[in-house]
């Protein structure tokens, strides 16, 4: 939505876990380095331990990307404790089988592999995410499984990585013989307000964008929300970069973020900290010290594209502030950037059918015809929509469905529009055109005629 008016090549804080945008601060660098030693180390059982969000799925996809020619390495996610048996779900992690095999069997399977693995001299290594849902049963069956390491070489690796719970589960009495053969565990604490800014930064520059787009009063305020979660971090970002860019702002300050931060807890869900501070910041006038310090250049856009930042329009974010926004995007031509705009609108329920109506237009003007249809149609869903509107959009419905040969579904679009409205438009003729010829029109080939100088021919342009 926002990427290209900021310069960037991807989103850079999207949820999904990346370790390309992985940052290398010191409490990931520690974490990671733990891992390694680990491996190197011959470690039976390796422990990473953090609160969700912390970023331990992204250092477990690095170790696995950087490792994986060297050894086998099977991946299991969302293993419970409510399953009987761990090895069948191991057994499917490393590509071994699909099959369900009796205990027996699995167990012969799984140290087959490990035997040939070894002789060629890899490891077999196996990552077991949100390991705090395996329970204590599970755990003694992976516990079981590591006695396969005989002799002098290491067959099997285990690396556990869960939230909090799994190192309270750890530390119970009955967890004693697993706990001995832990080699090396490391928790992840929360980012500093340092590493909180410099994270930010990071990810901008991976994204391509310029790295103090947001500043430094936004990414200490970025800090205080998120208390340093790299997730809730990408949240907070991720929302103040959509609230900017429907502001049009060069520069993210922090009233921009308390704006965004405060609209995106309204519903009670995000758990951000600091919440009451952000009604007045939001509504605090704008610090022009702050904006002076930013030394990004302008995105690049066309003279006329400022008139809209001038204009009187609502609060950041609000349907009518994005429709309008949009519209003088479309008029400039910067129909993609409108399109952004007008589904940011359509949010409303009151600017549904027009946010849609308008989509559809940018698509048409684009040479999209399908997008632009599926737009008209969802336009069309207003149910609370007047007659007047509904008539409107059927009518680009089927101009755009005659485009491209269609006839018969714009057909049956125009006779919707005259039973409610007999004389709309030019509707009438256009029904008697594609009735002249039925089978013509059923195989799509009868090509429409435009109407010299209609309002909507300017709009929409002349059908291909």
């Amino acid at each position: 939505m926002y990427e290209s008016f900021y310069n960037l090549r991807a989103k850079p804080f999207a949820l999904l876990p990346d370790s390309d945008f992985l940052y290398p601060g010191s409490i990931h660098r520690a974490a990671y380095s733990l891992l390694e030693y680990g491996l190197l180390s011959q470690a039976p059982f390796i422990v990473l331990t953090g609160d969700p969000g912390m970023g331990k799925t992204s250092l477990l996809q690095k170790l696995i990307a950087e490792h994986g020619t060297k050894h086998s390495i099977g991946l299991v996610t969302n293993a419970r404790y409510d399953i009987d048996h761990l090895l069948p779900w191991i057994l499917l992690a490393l590509k071994l089988t699909q099959k369900r095999l009796d205990p027996v069997e699995a167990y012969h399977m799984f140290s087959e592999f490990l035997l040939r693995e070894s002789k060629q001299h890899r490891r077999v290594i196996l990552v077991i995410d949100e390991a705090q849902s395996l329970g204590a049963e599970l755990l003694e069956e992976l516990r079981l499984l590591s006695n396969l390491n005989d002799g002098r070489t290491l067959k099997l690796q285990i690396i556990l990585s869960g939230q909090p719970d799994l190192h309270t589960l750890l530390k119970r009495i009955d967890m004693t013989q697993f706990a001995q053969r832990i080699v090396a565990d490391y928790h992840l604490e929360p980012l500093s307000e340092t590493d909180t800014a410099q994270y930010i930064r990071h990810r901008l520059q991976i994204a391509g964008g310029h790295p103090t787009l947001l500043t430094d009063r936004a990414c200490k305020l970025v800090h205080r929300l998120s208390r340093g979660n790299p997730r809730l971090i990408n949240q907070v970002c991720d929302i103040a970069l959509t609230y900017g860019f429907a502001e049009q702002a060069r520069i993210i300050t922090s009233k921009l973020v308390a704006q965004a931060a405060f609209d995106r807890t309204r519903g009670g869900i995000l758990p951000l900290s600091a919440k009451e501070d952000l009604s007045g910041l939001a509504n605090a006038p704008e610090d022009t010290t702050e904006v002076e310090a930013s030394s990004i250049p302008c995105p690049p856009t066309r003279p006329s594209a400022q008139r809209f930042d001038s204009a009187p329009l609502r609060s950041v974010g609000s349907p009518e502030r994005c429709y309008v926004q949009g519209m003088s995007l479309k008029n400039d031509g910067r129909l993609k950037e409108a399109i952004d705009m007008f589904e940011l609108a359509s949010k409303s329920a009151s600017h549904w059918l027009k946010a849609h109506a308008q989509i559809g237009l940018c698509y048409k003007t684009m040479g999209e015809p399908q997008s632009a249809i599926q737009a008209f149609r969802n336009a069309l869903n207003d149910q609370s929509a007047s007659r007047k509107d509904v008539n409107d959009v059927q009518y680009f419905l089927g101009r755009t469905l005659e485009s491209i040969g269609q006839n018969a579904e714009a057909l049956s679009v125009y006779r919707r529009i005259t039973q409610v409205t007999p004389a709309f438009k030019d509707v009438s003729f256009r029904i008697k055109e594609l009735s002249v010829r039925p089978r013509d029109a059923q195989a799509g080939r009868l090509q429409p005629q435009t109407a010299n100088g209609s309002w909507l021919k300017r709009l929409i342009g002349n059908p291909k």
